[in-house]
């Protein structure tokens, strides 16, 4: 008798330390989740506006996409190596430095200028003369089109002074990005009289994730895109020109159908971007709308596998 009680107290006794260490182990597990955690940076801590943001892992593979208002800046980081497409109105080239700074990024391997208007390469220059930066890489414009602009002007002086000149956007040249790489596929076209129609269009590619750019692109160059065959089926859309009526045609979502769809604009524009319209047939595809006039800056993390998750400076 006095044995089984003995079995018995060691039962309990095993029993109890099995709960402790089951306890103790769920403590561990918190606080490695609690120090990866924090070793995130936040988004405010980059756009340098909030106090408790949303955080993301910055050696992911990231789309960020810079509110500068009425304009577009896209920076792309990926296994160590940045990109930015355009730069937006000269006025937010120090918002755009300090964003770049914060993220501890000394050198810019790509910049995208995707056409000459200044919402697009206004900021350009003033990133240009800060950062070292590799390659430029810019549409070939004719020259009844050449901008006389001083965002223009300022924009070629900049590229100038980096000594490393300026790369024609040429259709079907690849580019690797550390773990990704992008291809540029347009402007087909250079018999249009429209500048928004010379915008640099390019897939980036990340392991299954996909995603596609091209600035100010109208009906009229995708429609080229489309005349091409090129396989435009993405994941990620960063909308063509802020979301305008005259982009986004239904034959050109229905070959890209995106899973995901980011407008850049500024609040209460003049514009009236995003058009309803536009709007309207994005949700055809997707209810995954993502603005900035409504939500600043969006931050957009891929994982290789097809997966996105997508962080925002407001709610």
């Amino acid at each position: 008798m006095a044995r089984k009680r003995r079995k018995n107290k060691v039962k309990s006794y095993f029993k109890v330390i099995a709960i402790i260490s089951c306890f103790l182990l769920l403590i561990v597990f918190r606080l490695f989740d609690y120090f990866e955690i924090v070793t995130y940076r936040s988004i405010s801590q980059a756009v340098g506006l909030y106090d408790e943001p949303i955080s993301y892992n910055p050696d992911a593979t990231a789309v960020h996409f810079i509110d500068v208002g009425q304009g577009q800046c896209v920076l792309i980081c990926s296994g160590g190596y940045n990109m930015l497409i355009d730069g937006g109105e000269k006025e937010y080239s120090s918002k755009i430095i300090s964003y770049i700074e914060n993220l501890d990024i000394e050198k810019l391997d790509y910049v995208i200028a995707t056409h000459p208007h200044s919402d697009h390469i206004g900021g350009l220059s003033g990133v240009i003369e800060h950062f070292e930066v590799d390659e430029i890489i810019a549409p070939m414009i004719p020259d009844n089109l050449v901008p006389t602009s001083n965002s223009y002007y300022n924009f070629l002086n900049a590229v100038k002074q980096n000594g490393n000149g300026m790369t024609k956007a040429v259709v079907g040249e690849v580019y690797n990005l550390g773990d990704s790489q992008f291809e540029i596929i347009a402007p087909l076209s250079d018999e249009s009289g429209d500048l928004n129609n010379y915008s640099v269009v390019c897939i980036f590619r990340y392991g299954e994730n996909t995603a596609l750019f091209g600035g100010d692109a109208s009906k009229s160059e995708e429609d080229d895109i489309l005349e091409s065959g090129i396989n435009i089926d993405i994941d990620l859309l960063n909308v063509f020109h802020h979301g305008s009526s005259s982009s986004s045609s239904k034959e050109f979502l229905y070959k890209a159908s995106p899973e995901y769809c980011v407008i850049m604009c500024g609040a209460d524009n003049s514009y009236g971007h995003p058009n309803k319209s536009t709007i309207e047939r994005l949700e055809m595809y997707t209810d995954n709308i993502y603005r900035t006039d409504l939500q600043g800056t969006i931050i957009c993390e891929m994982d290789g596998n097809g997966n996105y998750r997508f962080f925002s400076e407001k709610e």
